[in-house]
């Protein structure tokens, strides 16, 4: 069972990584179709992707997937120290994500233009908060959080268990 809960926290953090990687090659192909290079910071139409929340997220959601993968080859023993690390790690992303939805929300609610890092191509209209990457990005985050907090929650009724602490 034990294994179970470390593959689905693999696996969720696989889909994350591979959803968030493909926004920003995405919001790349984007940036450098409005004319834009590298590590041009301003003066194009669409902001250099670097410089947005989705970088950020797809570092995070890579570095988690990288530990979760470690956890895995892990002894059972080492799983739970680890775990908790990563666990934090799992906390600060949906904190992120969610915080940067929120921010997109309250913008699209007062109906004023989204943010530089979430704006549309020049010439359509403001996209919806439900249907941006952060949100569905927040949603992965707190099911990988959730998983880990049941692998953290097993490990520790197990150890009570082991040691005569009911």
């Amino acid at each position: 069972m034990e294994r179970f809960r470390l593959r689905l926290q693999v696996a969720l953090l696989a889909i994350g990584t591979a959803f968030a990687w493909y926004t920003l090659v995405d919001d790349y192909r984007r940036f450098f179709s409005a004319g834009g290079r590298v590590f041009e910071w301003s003066g194009c139409a669409v902001t250099n992707p670097l410089l947005t929340p989705c970088f950020y997220g797809a570092l995070a959601f890579l570095a988690a997937f990288v530990w979760a993968l470690v956890l895995l080859r892990s002894a059972l023993e080492a799983v739970a120290r680890r775990q908790r690390g990563l666990n934090w790690l799992l906390a600060a992303g949906t904190v992120f994500a969610w915080g940067d939805f929120a921010y997109e929300m309250l913008l699209y609610s007062q109906q004023r233009s989204p943010s530089a890092f979430s704006c549309p191509p020049p010439g359509e209209p403001a996209v919806h908060p439900l249907m941006m990457p952060c949100y569905y990005g927040a949603w992965i985050f707190l099911a990988a959080l959730a998983v880990s907090l049941w692998i953290l929650r097993s490990r520790r009724t197990a150890y009570a268990g082991r040691n005569g602490h009911a």
